[in-house]
């Protein structure tokens, strides 16, 4: 999977190759005075070489890719594209073209929540049963799961216990390829998990990916802010503050003006770009974005931009605790994945689509991507970091 793709990538960052040092040689432009690296030509240059060698590599047989770059103390923001938005490859792909970014919803959805709890509107610690409809308490009551006795925080860290209605299975999958365009409420999804999957443990028990656990936290958004969720994610996150014309939820708000149609998606080869998104939408997934905001908000997260409260980051980033059940690097915290990075650690989110974003507080860098046709191998990542750490070592000195 990409995260996987994404954390080996970072592991291996002291074996990258000498086209990579070379390539760092040649654009560093140190003030011997200030100290301070010159965001020019030279940079983007070398970004954008990362990008065309991806697509140039047949082995990858990758159509496009697009990936913002954002490090505040280097004064560097930079965005680029190659290929094609499309397999068809018959339209260049710009860095501006938004795009599904399914997962990477719930990183936006745990800070919304953390922001109503920072504002003192609702608890982490609540149970959701304080909050959900009755209808869906009683669906889950039926089930043989307790609401009264799974928290919100639980569900932000994939410790409800909750079967997952989305990836638990194959069933839901195989259902949404039947009949692509059927529009899904959220009531049928809670339903479905509970049709096809049981309780996975006590609550706080056991980690377990789970959608079910951020759609009800969505709908606990709409709850205690008395807005859409829609509204209650551009509000509480102050996208317009922070610059992030390109983001919207699709299908439950209009697509900002002036933006260009959308990068394909793709399911098992096919065209899945028409699919009704309401398959993935109510919290667990359902926001389009593009490169460049996906980076504004991760450096946001990090840089004192979005909390009010200097301890809601650190509570973004509280371990589950020993219990947690891991798959290899992996950890997941409050809509973030922590996963080994440089000589550090970073913290991620990917995209069943394809898409991925990372910061790493160490550097004080973002690197958001999106490919066209998802792919593993390319090693974006690794390069990119290669270089914004040779940048960063050396403004330090």
């Amino acid at each position: 999977m990409l995260r996987f793709d994404l954390a080996a990538s970072l592991l291996k960052i002291n074996q990258m190759n000498i086209k990579i040092r070379i390539l760092v040689a040649a654009f560093i432009l140190v003030s011997c005075k200030a100290q301070k690296v010159d965001n020019s030509l030279a940079i983007s240059t070398s970004f954008q070489s990362i990008l065309d060698d991806a697509v140039a590599d047949s082995k990858l047989n990758l159509a496009g890719v697009s990936m913002t770059v954002i490090a505040p103390d280097l004064e560097i923001s930079w965005s680029g594209a190659a290929g094609f938005d499309s397999t068809k490859k018959d339209q260049e792909l710009s860095a501006d073209q938004p795009f599904r970014i399914a997962s990477i919803t719930k990183t936006f959805v745990a800070a919304a929540t953390l922001r109503l709890h920072e504002m003192g509107k609702l608890s982490i610690e609540d149970p959701i049963s304080k909050y959900i409809a009755v209808e869906h308490q009683k669906i889950l009551e039926k089930d043989g799961y307790d609401p009264s006795a799974i928290s919100i925080k639980q569900c932000l860290l994939h410790r409800s216990g909750l079967y997952d209605y989305a990836m638990g299975g194959e069933d839901f999958v195989q259902t949404v390829a039947q009949d692509p365009f059927k529009r899904w409420t959220r009531t049928e999804q809670v339903q479905f998990a509970m049709d096809h999957g049981e309780p996975l443990g006590k609550p706080g028990d056991v980690y377990s990916y789970s959608d079910t656990g951020y759609i009800l936290v969505g709908e606990i958004l709409e709850k205690v802010s008395q807005k859409t969720l829609a509204e209650a994610l551009r509000s509480l996150l102050n996208f317009e503050a922070l610059g992030m014309h390109s983001t919207w939820l699709e299908s439950l708000e209009d697509k900002p003006a002036g933006l260009p149609d959308a990068v394909h998606r793709y399911f098992d080869g096919t065209d899945a770009t028409g699919w009704d998104n309401s398959l993935d939408l109510y919290g667990g997934g359902g926001i389009a974005s593009t490169t460049h905001d996906l980076g504004i908000f991760y450096s946001a997260i990090f840089n004192g931009q979005l909390f009010q409260n200097e301890n809601s980051l650190a509570l973004m980033l509280t371990d589950a605790g020993e219990v947690q059940e891991r798959h290899g690097a992996e950890s997941y915290r409050l809509g973030l994945w922590q996963i080994p990075a440089l000589d550090s650690e970073g913290f991620m989110h990917n995209g069943f689509w394809g898409s991925a974003v990372a910061h790493v507080p160490k550097y004080n860098f973002t690197v958001s991507v999106n490919y066209t046709n998802d792919t593993n191998g390319a090693g974006l990542f690794k390069k990119t970091a290669a270089i914004i750490k040779k940048l960063e070592n050396d403004r330090r000195k």
